[in-house]
C-alpha cells in the first residue's frame, strides 16, 4: 500500500489517537527501531519510510534519541510536524481524492480535523468519500483535509500528551526461586552448622538459656543467602535477631519484661514484609502447605 495517493487534496482516515499515543509513550529511538524491525511503518512507500528514518536519525544525533516524541516535537519544531505526518500517514486506514469544488467546501469548514457531519452533504454524490465516512464512524477515526503529502493537522496540545505517571505497586509480586549452585552450598552449611550449635548442647543434656546468639544467626543467614534477600531482609532479621539476644529474652522471661522490645521487634517484621524475596518465600511455603 502507498503512503497516499500521488493526487491532491485529499481526505484521509487516520487513528489520531494511536499516533498521539506513539508521541505519549515512544521515543525517538524506539520508534526507529521499530521501523527498522518492521514493526512499524510497513504501509509507508519506501521513500516516507526513508524520510521517517532520517528525521529520526537526526533527532538520536542531537540526543533526543531518549526522550519521548512529544518532547522531541517541542524541542524541534522544524522537524516535529514531518515526524508527526509521517506517523499519522502510517496509521491511515483510507484515501479518497477530492475535487477541487470538494476540497474548497471543506476548507470553508476551518482547519485541523473534520467530523463526519462535515461530510454529509458530499457523501451523498460520492461513494468513495461514503465509504471512508463509513468507515470513520465505525472505527472512531479522524478526518483529515490534506493539502500536501503527510500535511496532517499537528497536536494543538502537547501538554495533554504528557506521559502517563507509572503506577508502581508498593509490594511487587516476586517468584521464589530455589537456591542452586555455589548460594545453595553456603545455605546448606551455615544452617547446618547453626542447628549443630544447638543440638548438641541438648544431647548432651543441657538446655542454654540463651541459645539465640550464634546458632540463629548461622540459620538466619543460612535463610537470607538462600533467598538473596534485599537490604529490607537484612535489616529486619538483624533487628529480630537482636531482639531474641537482649538479656531479658529467656525462655523463663515473662511477658513484662519483653514488652520494651516489642518496637524493635515490629520494625524487624514490617522490613521483612517489605522485602520482596522474603514475601515471594511466604507465599511459597504457604502454596506447599495448601496443596
Amino acid at each position: 500500500m502507498r503512503t497516499h495517493p500521488p493526487s491532491l487534496p485529499l481526505l484521509a482516515a487516520y487513528d489520531r489517537a494511536c499516533a498521539c499515543d506513539l508521541l505519549r509513550s515512544w521515543t525517538a529511538q524506539s520508534l526507529r527501531d521499530a521501523l527498522r524491525g518492521g514493526r512499524f511503518g510497513d504501509t509507508l512507500a519506501p521513500a516516507d519510510r526513508a524520510e521517517l528514518d532520517g528525521l529520526l536519525t537526526a533527532w538520536l544525533q542531537r540526543a533526543l534519541g531518549g526522550v519521548f516524541l512529544r518532547d522531541a516535537l517541542l524541542v524541534d519544531g522544524q522537524r516535529g510536524p514531518q515526524v508527526f505526518g509521517l506517523i499519522c500517514a502510517a496509521v491511515t486506514r483510507a484515501w479518497a481524492t477530492l475535487s477541487p469544488d470538494q476540497a474548497a467546501l471543506l476548507r470553508e469548514r476551518g482547519a485541523g480535523d473534520l467530523a463526519t457531519t462535515d461530510l454529509a452533504d458530499l457523501v451523498i454524490r460520492d461513494p468513495a468519500l461514503a465509504r471512508l465516512a463509513d468507515l470513520a464512524g465505525r472505527e472512531g477515526l479522524a478526518v483529515a483535509l490534506l493539502e500536501q503529502p503527510v500535511g496532517y493537522p499537528p497536536p494543538t496540545d502537547l501538554d495533554s500528551l504528557l506521559p502517563a505517571p507509572v503506577v508502581v505497586q508498593p509490594f511487587p509480586d516476586e517468584v521464589f526461586e530455589p537456591p542452586s549452585g555455589l548460594r545453595r552450598t553456603v545455605a546448606v552449611a551455615l544452617a547446618v552448622g547453626g542447628m549443630a550449635l544447638m543440638l548438641i548442647p541438648m544431647l548432651g543434656g543441657s538446655i542454654p538459656q540463651h541459645p539465640a546468639g550464634m546458632p540463629l544467626a548461622l540459620i538466619t543467614l543460612a535463610l537470607l543467602i538462600g533467598i538473596s534477600a534485599r537490604w529490607p531482609g537484612w535489616v529486619g532479621a538483624t533487628c529480630i535477631w537482636l531482639v531474641a539476644n537482649l538479656p531479658v529474652f529467656r525462655h523463663d522471661t515473662g511477658l513484662n519484661a519483653i514488652l520494651p522490645t516489642l518496637p524493635l521487634l515490629a520494625v524487624g517484621l514490617a522490613l521483612l514484609a517489605v522485602d520482596r524475596r522474603v514475601r515471594a518465600l511466604w507465599a511459597w511455603v504457604r502454596r506447599q502447605f495448601g496443596r
